[in-house]
């Protein structure tokens, strides 16, 4: 799996929109646990995560075709404990860093578009080679990204997928350890989705090469 933990805080500027935890000072969105700070929500989050691959890693076949339902089941699965909003899509609009991201009005259409277009061009993986693979996950996990269709838990839904993705191809999963949450290799992996909006994928299939490279090697090891 080899995910870094993330800082459960409000990481996207909402528009318009004040949806943090009282008492939280602004930085962990509003959430069942009534959490407040930012080393407990990151903890339940990644326990969320684990919890989700266990389960999914037994319920996806090798031969399975996924569809929009089937990451909305992802992303509910990982945060629903934590967020009443786990599995739906935003109604917010989000920026980060200067970076807009898809209109929440136009995500229905969006995704449906995602479901047709590249879900049913890219899995399953099953039959594939390393390359194949890295090439059909990068592509599912820039397009994704770039409709960001969540309010929170978007990159870590798009890296369970690409994980599940490995799986069917036989893989032992993807090791994303080395992009972090900052830094160089962190911004060479946003540099990578930015640069789907002009269709190029060859930044993150090279990352995603790179995932399944260190995994197959860790595995080795075992």
């Amino acid at each position: 799996m080899a995910v870094k933990k993330k800082v459960g805080q409000v990481k996207y500027i909402a528009s318009g929109v004040d949806d943090s935890q009282r008492g939280s000072a602004g930085r962990v969105l509003r959430n069942k646990l009534v959490i407040v700070k930012m080393r407990e929500m990151e903890d339940a989050e990644l326990e969320g995560y684990i919890d989700a691959e266990v389960a999914l890693r037994k319920e996806i076949s090798a031969e399975h075709r996924f569809v929009n339902a089937d990451i909305d089941r992802i992303h509910e699965l990982f945060l629903g404990k934590i967020y009443d909003w786990a599995g739906r899509y935003r109604d917010v609009n989000l920026t980060k860093g200067g970076f807009t991201f898809a209109t929440a009005r136009y995500i229905p259409q969006l995704m449906t578009n995602f479901e047709r277009e590249v879900l049913s061009k890219h899995t399953p993986c099953v039959g594939k080679n390393v390359e194949e693979v890295a090439r059909s996950v990068a592509v599912v996990h820039v397009e994704f990204l770039l409709i960001h269709p969540y309010r929170e838990g978007n990159g870590r839904t798009a890296r369970l997928l690409a994980s599940l993705m490995a799986y069917q191809a036989g893989l032992p999963g993807l090791d994303f350890s080395f992009i972090g949450s900052r830094g160089k290799e962190f911004e060479n992996y946003v540099a990578a989705i930015q640069a789907g909006v002009d269709n190029n994928y060859r930044p993150m299939t090279a990352i995603m090469k790179r995932a399944i490279d260190r995994a197959l090697k860790n595995a080795h090891k075992t």
